[in-house]
């Protein structure tokens, strides 16, 4: 009986890994992929969060100097 209910249990596990790996799969196929040779398409600007977002700066508190050195760095790009 032991071995009847490892057996299902070994076979419903496997099953199981199957069905999650669907989920979880890193394999996503390319929308698009350009042709080799030519430039990457340039990135969309970034706009920030919508208004009265939580993460929304306010325009009258000034940056800290951590803050500034980190938007040079963001600025600049790669």
């Amino acid at each position: 009986m032991a071995s009847l209910i490892r057996r299902v249990w070994r076979e419903v596990y496997a099953a199981l890994q199957a069905y999650g790996a669907i989920y979880i799969s890193g394999a996503q196929p390319a929308e698009h992929t350009p042709p080799p040779g030519t430039a990457p398409p340039k990135a969309a600007p970034r706009g920030g969060p919508p208004a009265g977002h939580p993460e929304r700066l306010c325009p009258e508190v000034a940056l800290s100097p951590v803050e500034r050195a980190l938007k040079r760095q963001l600025e600049a790009g790669p």
